[in-house]
């Protein structure tokens, strides 16, 4: 039995886990399919008020599982499995909360980015990490990045910079830093408070918010696929995704 997406619904709030914790919860096609059909379904359910996105073991998501990348991750499986997500996200007619404990990085910071709300605890750490193996940002976060953090997002983006929950609250990434031990609770808490608020009313601000924000982020996420289809078919990416898997320093040739 796959048990690497888990669920929980209680009083309204649907908690989804990402539960693959010995790959930091890594996100492989099998595990982005079953995400992608139950976010889907919790936004036809009327039983679900709010949805929490959260990770086991210690990481939110260390992104796309790069072992699979040296096979099967392509530009491809970017519209055919990761960008439904975040159109799932963002087109659910209910908040969603990401729980960021751990590491969110790459697509996993993707995910956390395209989120309603983002509560982190102390523990957190973000980064748009796709530069380091020779890619450029995708899952929307083209669109999200500049929007939280105004301009810093090209250094965000060009670095990699791995930023702790502190500096993540500082500029924006986040929107509270809550301590480790009360992490759980106070999640739960405030998403019982979303799920026990007007869900019509939830529903139509979040149209107009998301209204409010115009129509590029379809685009953007065209844009980032065409990026990286192309990306893939460099030698960097070969060389930074395997010297990804074998923990040292990418040699890039720009190749």
């Amino acid at each position: 039995m796959d048990d690497s997406l888990l669920e929980s619904l209680d009083a309204g709030v649907l908690t989804l886990t990402l539960n693959r914790p010995a790959r930091r919860n890594a996100l492989d096609e099998a595990l982005i399919t079953r995400l992608h059909r139950r976010l889907a379904a919790a936004g036809e359910d009327a039983a679900v008020r709010t949805v929490v996105l959260t990770g086991a073991g210690g990481a939110f998501s260390s992104g796309a599982d790069l072992k699979e990348a040296a096979t099967a991750l392509t530009g491809d499986l970017i519209e055919r499995g990761y960008n439904p997500v975040i159109r799932a996200i963002r087109r659910m007619p209910k908040p969603v909360i990401a729980a960021v404990d751990g590491v969110a990085t790459g697509y996993g910071a993707s995910l956390a980015l395209a989120a309603d709300i983002r509560l982190a605890s102390e523990r957190a750490r973000l980064s748009l990490i796709f530069v380091r193996v020779g890619l450029t940002l995708d899952g929307g976060a083209s669109w999200f990045l500049p929007r939280l953090v105004g301009l810093r997002a090209y250094e965000l983006a060009m670095t990699g910079e791995l930023l702790d929950a502190a500096e993540a609250y500082r500029i924006g990434l986040v929107n509270h830093v809550y301590p480790e031990a009360r992490f759980a609770a106070t999640v739960a808490a405030f998403a019982r408070r979303l799920a026990d608020g007007p869900p019509l009313a939830l529903q139509a601000i979040k149209a107009n918010l998301n209204a409010s924000l115009g129509p590029a982020l379809e685009s953007i996420m065209e844009d980032e696929r065409i990026a990286q289809r192309w990306l893939f078919t460099t030698a960097d990416v070969r060389e930074g995704v395997t010297a990804f898997i074998e923990k040292r320093p990418a040699r890039f040739t720009g190749e």
